[in-house]
């Protein structure tokens, strides 16, 4: 062992490194493939379980769709018995063979398909077409073979829900008979007729569909695998190569210097002898650039992870203003916000002066700014009447933009008294522009990580706040009104009908009578208040500081200018009511979620005694003890 060790320290500086970067390279191998295998077990089962809920929901929203088709196609012929154009007998005919046509997921040799069934909310099949035997049949006592009473359960779902989806277990087409399957199907209900319309879809082929998908997850990583294996070995016989040239060249000037060293010793030895690292010549301006280098980059290090790990983006702006104040001696500044997609930007910080020593009308038009518009440095030294918005005139101003993305984020501008420009400036504004190039993407991820919470906060349809803006909010707006002694008016409205729209008209027409809805809504009320999304068609608006007169004064006006307002859709005027509801917090309740409940108790009663109105919420309107 001890030789061993001799003869290894022996050897050159070059080869052992060779020999360390070829035993790291092995253990991050390992290391990196050990991960990227256990990493990808986990992964291909997590999106195995997401791709097969998203499977099932596609699958489930298909059915959803057929069965609704054809209860459409039921109801217009049920459409044309009522305006006497056939007879009931008739009416029934033909819509059962709209349904009995309708035919979906076909396989190639059309053996098997799927399709849509009907039979009686009492359990009489009036339509299946894979077994026309069934036809005419109860089939209310019929059981799966797991003991389900399939019909009685469609039964049930459809007079608690109105429809809905139903598990059970039933055969296949050109399956053994005997055999079931586990099946998921969506049932619908047409009074008129009093028809049960289902259709739905067996999860064993979903389960073929997924075992295919993972299948395939495996073989891309084998392949994925055995590729960077092949290629990671290439990389790494290549990078040894020029990794041996670089050390050798490297240990050859360590060698030239321990030549010379040795020279020294063999002379006369005195202090003031230096060996050339320690000297002037390459070498040492090597070692000192470096070591100057590593000071620098352990600053700009730090001062990188400082604002990192800052809260937001206004504190980040702080630390650029101390940075350029405390390390640099700025002893004027001003930074500037800007605001891309409204074409302005905003003074952040204003150091050395109280006003802007630029012209006011770059904060509603930033193009004026010559660093926004240029997205370059602009420099007063180099020409004086360079930027026509700077009017700090006789003053020197250098305007450094932060640039994210293609585009300016910030603008930071340094203001000087010097006539021209000395070494001195040139150097700091060098160091200066290497921070700001680490703190513009760190400034850049703090906005869009504020805009993102932001959007999270409403509701993409109509941009109003959402509940979980509520949810956060809820606790500020009460404790904001009890230390204010003001009240506040909770207003809950209910778009009426709402649901005849989507059912006539269809769901986008739908979308854009609720943006309608809520442009009258805005239009009525004021800037102060908070209009949130509560569901659906429901709305619920909170306003500031507002007693029982105004906040009924403040309903009524937005119910009159809903009912007013026309909503031309496709070439269709729609015109909706709102029923609102009015609770006053805290005078209604010291808890904001109960008053909130209150309004909402008092929409419905608003909703009973005829809709498009408003209602003042009373005492004797609540019974219940919770809410």
């Amino acid at each position: 062992m001890n030789n061993l060790k001799e003869w290894f320290l022996s050897r050159s500086i070059k080869y052992k490194i060779l020999a360390a970067y070829f035993i790291s390279i092995l253990l991050i191998g390992v290391i990196g493939y050990s991960y990227y295998f256990m990493s990808n077990i986990k992964m291909i089962k997590k999106e195995t379980q997401m791709f097969k809920r998203n499977l099932i929901n596609q699958q489930k929203n298909m059915v959803r769709s057929i069965v609704n088709i054809a209860i459409d196609g039921i109801e217009k012929y049920y459409e044309d018995y009522k305006e006497g154009k056939i007879s009931l007998a008739e009416a029934k005919i033909e819509a059962i063979k709209f349904v009995y046509s309708i035919r979906y997921n076909i396989s190639k040799n059309s053996e098997s398909y799927d399709y849509v069934w009907i039979n009686t909310l009492d359990g009489i099949m009036v339509l299946d077409p894979p077994k026309p035997l069934l036809n005419g049949k109860n089939v209310w006592d019929m059981k799966d073979k797991n003991g389900v009473y399939l019909f009685r359960e469609m039964a049930r779902v459809i007079k608690t829900q109105g429809g809905g989806f139903v598990k059970y277990c039933w055969a296949k087409l050109g399956q053994q008979s005997n055999k079931c399957y586990d099946k998921i199907s969506y049932v619908g209900y047409f009074y008129p007729f009093n028809w049960v319309v289902g259709s739905g879809f067996y999860l064993s082929d979903i389960e073929n569909i997924i075992d295919n998908y993972k299948e395939q997850k495996r073989h891309d990583i084998i392949v994925v695998t055995i590729s960077s294996i092949l290629i990671g070995v290439l990389v790494s016989l290549v990078a040894a190569a020029v990794f041996y040239l670089i050390v050798y060249c490297i240990t050859k000037r360590i060698r030239e210097i321990g030549e010379l060293s040795e020279k020294l010793i063999e002379g006369e030895i005195s202090p003031e002898i230096k060996l050339p690292w320690m000297g002037s010549d390459e070498i040492g301006k090597l070692v000192d650039n470096f070591n100057r280098f590593i000071d620098e980059s352990y600053k700009l290090v730090l001062f990188k992870k400082t604002i990192e790990e800052d809260l937001d983006v206004n504190a980040v702006y702080k630390r650029v203003f101390d940075l350029l104040r405390d390390e640099f001696g700025i002893k004027q500044f001003n930074i500037f916000e800007v605001n891309n997609s409204k074409n302005a930007m905003k003074q952040i910080e204003v150091y050395g002066d109280e006003k802007m020593l630029c012209k006011q009308d770059i904060l509603i038009d930033c193009s004026l700014c010559r660093a926004v518009r240029t997205a370059r440095d602009v420099d007063s030294f180099l020409e004086s009447d360079v930027c026509l918005s700077f009017a700090g005139k006789p003053k020197n101003h250098i305007c450094l933009p932060l640039i994210v993305g293609g585009s300016v984020g910030s603008v930071v501008q340094l203001i000087f008294d010097e006539k021209t420009k000395t070494e001195e400036i040139t150097k700091k504004v060098k160091r200066i522009k290497i921070f700001l190039k680490e703190a513009a993407p760190v400034l850049e991820a703090k906005r869009l990580l504020a805009q993102l919470r932001e959007s999270t906060m409403r509701d993409p349809l109509t941009g109003l706040y959402n509940r979980r803006f509520l949810d956060e909010f809820a606790s500020t707006f009460a404790a904001t009104v009890k230390r204010r002694n003001t009240k506040a008016g909770i207003l809950m409205c209910d778009i009426d009908f709402f649901k005849q729209v989507n059912d006539v008209y269809g769901h986008n027409v739908g979308d854009e009578v609720l943006k309608g809805v809520v442009r009258a809504i805005l239009k009525s009320t004021r800037e102060a208040d908070i209009p949130i999304r509560f569901g659906g068609e429901e709305f619920l608006i909170l306003l500031q500081d507002t007693d029982e007169a105004v906040a009924m004064d403040v309903a009524e006006r937005i119910r009159r200018e809903v009912e007013n307002t026309e909503i031309t859709v496709q070439g269709t005027i729609i015109k909706k009511t709102l029923s609102i509801g009015v609770s006053i917090f805290p005078e209604d309740s010291e808890n904001l979620w109960k008053c909130i409940k209150f309004s909402d108790v008092a929409m419905y009663k608003a909703k009973e005694s005829g809709r498009n109105r408003v209602v003042r919420f009373e005492a004797d309107m609540w019974t219940e003890e919770n809410y």
